[in-house]
């Protein structure tokens, strides 16, 4: 942790490449299955993308205007991505000790093991057990005037071996049905997830943006997630 702040001290980060999304609708884009089912295209707003997004942009011409990631299995999987996009990148400060380059559109941060929701990518980051969660608090810092979600469905399969307790370090055995793309973490290292914990880090979400008065709205198809208002995929098409 005193070595996470002392570095902090030397990133400098450039917020301004998060400019584009104040006062705009935010869209932020999970990794579920019902990606395959969504046209990106067709909504006109600045984007969140998350994870190994990147391995849906050969279906696509549509692209992120920001990628977070936290996790650091993730990190390491995607590593040649990250070193080699120019999308604008918001990480932890634990992937420029994986080898993530510090260059002008990455964003390093703090990240705590806590529930904490911030909105000052200054500070430090609650984890909440999902990554969508940074990506509500960067839009929080952002100021957006409304967050949109799609492809956060909210359902896994489980199939690895193990104890398979949330959080689990464990090898997914075959083909990924739980991400767009069937490798995703086809053989490889993942870690469980955790949807009571992720939950109550979206209510906490959700409670910050009703006092900002900034309006949630989840388009996700077929999305099993009940905490933010449910609306039609056609309704965001239309905007």
């Amino acid at each position: 942790m005193f070595l996470d702040k002392l570095l902090f001290l030397f990133v400098n980060n450039d917020y301004s490449i998060l400019d584009k999304f104040s006062g705009q609708d935010c869209l932020i884009v999970g990794n579920g299955p019902s990606l395959n089912e969504t046209d990106l295209e067709r909504i006109k707003m600045p984007s969140i993308g998350m994870n190994k997004i990147n391995l849906l942009f050969d279906k696509t011409t549509w692209r992120p205007d920001v990628i977070v990631s936290v996790n650091g299995l993730v990190i390491k999987q995607n590593k040649f991505f990250f070193n080699s996009t120019n999308i604008p990148l918001v990480l932890p400060l634990k992937a420029w000790y994986i080898g993530i380059k510090k260059r002008p559109n990455v964003i390093f941060v703090k990240i705590s093991d806590s529930l904490n929701f911030q909105d000052n990518l200054k500070k430090s980051l609650g984890i909440g057990s999902t990554v969508t969660y940074t990506c509500f608090q960067v839009a929080a810092f952002a100021k957006v005037k409304s967050v949109n979600i799609v492809g956060v469905d909210h359902s896994f399969n489980i199939n690895s071996k193990g104890n398979r307790k949330e959080h689990s370090i464990e090898i997914l055995e075959g083909e990924d049905t739980n991400h767009f793309d069937p490798n995703y973490f086809k053989d490889k290292l993942w870690g469980l997830p955790d949807l009571d914990g992720s939950e109550k880090a979206y209510l906490l979400a959700k409670q910050y943006f009703l006092v900002k008065k900034t309006p949630v709205k989840d388009y996700t198809i077929k999305g099993k997630l009940q905490v933010f208002d449910k609306e039609n995929i056609l309704d965001i098409y239309k905007r």
